[in-house]
């Protein structure tokens, strides 16, 4: 459901009845995207009303303030993740995430690449659907945290890169799923073109394609250019796209 001036206005006009005072700040997080314009006009109705500052939030840039902020919250709340309830063991998780530094993090990230996908050579891979969906596994575990195998199956969870204090590490691994994104839509795209085919046996579980040289090549490449950009962002790991 989009977010309507309207239904903007009738908030604000329930927080300004309600007898607490006015409020220095109001703040909207709608579900959906909010356009610059409808923005602007809000904000220029709250403004007119004395509050001075007006935040508005998509679903999406919400979830992204608490990924940077408070994983642990989205985690409990969104994805149903359970946490002790008692103050001394709440002492200790929170003191645990607190404790990890940028370098522990990323080297719990160097385990996403300790995996067939990113060691076979491309025209040695026995089954490309599965290489796809390890790719599309490490874009998720990146971003989100969730770890997991290439068949589904969770395997723990890591911090995410919301979760790195160095902007410039967040950067850096943020361009790491980014060519893991290239690599897919790559994939995708030679799927499309008939490039990468399946060999014909009409079996829908069949993990048989056949591919070009150069798709091999191309594959081979790009996926090199993502353990190259996880090693400038963290020189310990030592990965690479082949045995």
């Amino acid at each position: 459901m989009n977010l309507t001036f309207a239904k903007a206005r009738g908030d604000l006009a329930k927080v300004l009845s309600a007898g607490k005072g006015l409020p220095n700040r109001f703040r909207i997080v709608g579900r959906a995207t909010v356009s610059a314009m409808m923005r602007d006009k809000i904000k220029a109705h709250v403004q007119s009303m004395g509050v001075m500052h007006c935040d508005i939030w998509s679903g999406k840039e919400f979830e992204e303030f608490l990924r940077h902020g408070a994983e642990s919250l989205l985690k409990r709340f969104v994805e149903g993740e359970v946490f002790p309830d008692t103050g001394p063991e709440l002492t200790t998780l929170a003191r645990t995430e607190a404790t990890l530094s940028d370098k522990d993090i990323l080297a719990l990230m160097v385990r996403l690449f300790d995996r067939p996908a990113f060691y076979t050579p491309i025209h040695q891979e026995s089954n490309l659907p599965d290489f796809r969906q390890a790719i599309t596994d490490t874009i998720q575990a990146l971003g989100t945290g969730v770890w997991k195998a290439r068949d589904g199956q969770v395997l723990g969870r890591i911090p995410s890169r919301h979760q790195l204090r160095d902007t410039t590490l967040g950067q850096q691994i943020q361009a790491v799923e980014m060519a893991l994104a290239k690599l897919r839509a790559k994939f995708d795209d030679f799927l499309k073109q008939g490039v990468i085919r399946p060999c014909g046996c009409q079996q829908p579980d069949c993990p048989t394609y056949f591919m070009s040289p150069h798709a091999a090549h191309e594959l081979d490449r790009l996926r090199s250019d993502v353990l190259r950009r996880f090693h400038d962002a963290y020189p310990a790991f030592d990965g690479r796209a082949a045995w």
